[in-house]
C-alpha cells in the first residue's frame, strides 16, 4: 500500500510539473483562449444613445413613456413614409458603432420593437409606430371567408349597467370584473345576446380565481404576459406590447390586442384595421368608460360594408380554423 501511495504521488507531481516545463521550453507561459468581453455599458449611456438615435430618425412625438422596475417603456411616432426595415438596420448599425446590445424586431407587420440592454439587463423597450394612412375599404362578398377578422373587447365592465352596449348588433366581447355590482347580470345578458364573456383579471386575483368568479366566462383579459393555461378552449387576451418577445406556452390560446388607453380610441381602431388587413386578424381593447366607445361600436355595425368581419375574441384567436384550409 505504501508503494502504491508513492506511485500515485509521483504521477501527480509529473502531471503538475510537465506542462509548466514545456511552456518554459517554448519561451512562454501556457495560455487559455478567452473570448473578449464587451465593456459594460451603464443605463445612462443607453438612455443617451437612444435619445440621440431617435432624434436622428425624426421620432419627435412621444405617445407614451414610463419607467418601471428600472426599465423604460415608450411609444414613438415614426415620420411619414418611414420604412421600419430601414429604420431597424440603421439602429443596429448605430448600436454596433457604440458597442451597445440592441435588438430590433417587427411587431404585427407594422411596428418596430426596440430592446436595448445595459450589460445583461434590459434598460429600454420601445415601440416605433409608423404614421398610417386611412385604412382601406375592402371589396368582396359579405360572406367571403378571407375577409380580415377584427375583435373588439370592452374591458372594465360590471361597475355600471351597459344594456345599451349589449344591444349592438355586431358580436363583441365584454371583460367583466369579478364581484362588481352588475357582473352577474351583465354576464347573463351578454351571453343571451350572443356576445362573449371574459373575466377581467384584477391585480389581486389569479386568472383562475377571476374566471371562476364570472359565470359563462370563456377566457380572460389579462394585462400582462401569458399565464398558465386555463381550459382547452379558453382564450387569453393580452396587450400586444406585453406579449411581444415573450415566450408563449403552446397550451394557451393567446390573442394579442391593441390598447386604446395608449392613444385615442379611433386611432387605435384605425391601427387595428391595418393590422387585420396585413395579418388576417386583429383585436383591440377599449374600456367601458371610454368617451369614444359609441363611435367604435357604431363602426362595428357597418364593418361588413367595408370588407371586415367583426368576430368574438375566441374566434379571432383561432381564426385559421374559422377560415378553413386553403
Amino acid at each position: 500500500m505504501t508503494t502504491a501511495v508513492g506511485v500515485l504521488a509521483l504521477l501527480g507531481l509529473v502531471a503538475w510539473v510537465v506542462p509548466g516545463l514545456f511552456a518554459s521550453l517554448s519561451g512562454g507561459e501556457a495560455t487559455v483562449n478567452v473570448a473578449p468581453q464587451k465593456p459594460k455599458v451603464s443605463p445612462v449611456e443607453v438612455d443617451l444613445f437612444l435619445e440621440d438615435a431617435l432624434k436622428r430618425l425624426g421620432t419627435t412625438s412621444v405617445l407614451q413613456r414610463e419607467e418601471e422596475d428600472g426599465v423604460i417603456r415608450g411609444i414613438y411616432q415614426l415620420p411619414r413614409d418611414a420604412q421600419t426595415e430601414i429604420v431597424a438596420q440603421r439602429l443596429r448599425g448605430l448600436a454596433d458603432e457604440a458597442g451597445l446590445e440592441l435588438y430590433a424586431s417587427p411587431v404585427d407587420g407594422l411596428d418596430l420593437e426596440i430592446r436595448a440592454y445595459a450589460g445583461a439587463t434590459l434598460r429600454q423597450q420601445l415601440l416605433l409606430v409608423p404614421d398610417l394612412p386611412k385604412p382601406p375599404n375592402l371589396r368582396g362578398a359579405v360572406r367571403n371567408p378571407d375577409r380580415p377578422m377584427l375583435s373588439i373587447v370592452v374591458t372594465e365592465v360590471g361597475k355600471a349597467s351597459i344594456e345599451k352596449l349589449l344591444s349592438v348588433r355586431a358580436p363583441i366581447t365584454v371583460a367583466i370584473e369579478p364581484y362588481t355590482p352588475f357582473a352577474l347580470r351583465t354576464a347573463r345578458i351578454a351571453a343571451s345576446k350572443w356576445h362573449e364573456v371574459l373575466a377581467h383579471v384584477p391585480k389581486n386575483m389569479t386568472p383562475q380565481e377571476a374566471q371562476r368568479a364570472v359565470p359563462l366566462a370563456t377566457g380572460i383579459w389579462f394585462d400582462g404576459t401569458p399565464v398558465a393555461p386555463l381550459g382547452t378552449h379558453d382564450v387569453v387576451v393580452v396587450p400586444a406590447d406585453e406579449i411581444s418577445g415573450a415566450s408563449t406556452p403552446e397550451a394557451i390560446r393567446v390573442l394579442a390586442a391593441q390598447r386604446s388607453d395608449r392613444r385615442d380610441a379611433m386611432a387605435t381602431l384605425k391601427r387595428t384595421r391595418h393590422i387585420a388587413v396585413r395579418m388576417g386578424r386583429a383585436a383591440m381593447v377599449i374600456t367601458a368608460s371610454d368617451p369614444k366607445l359609441d363611435e367604435v361600436l357604431a363602426w362595428s355595425e357597418k364593418a361588413h360594408t367595408q370588407g371586415y368581419r367583426v368576430v368574438l375574441a375566441s374566434e379571432a384567436a383561432r381564426y385559421e380554423e374559422l377560415r378553413g384550409p386553403k
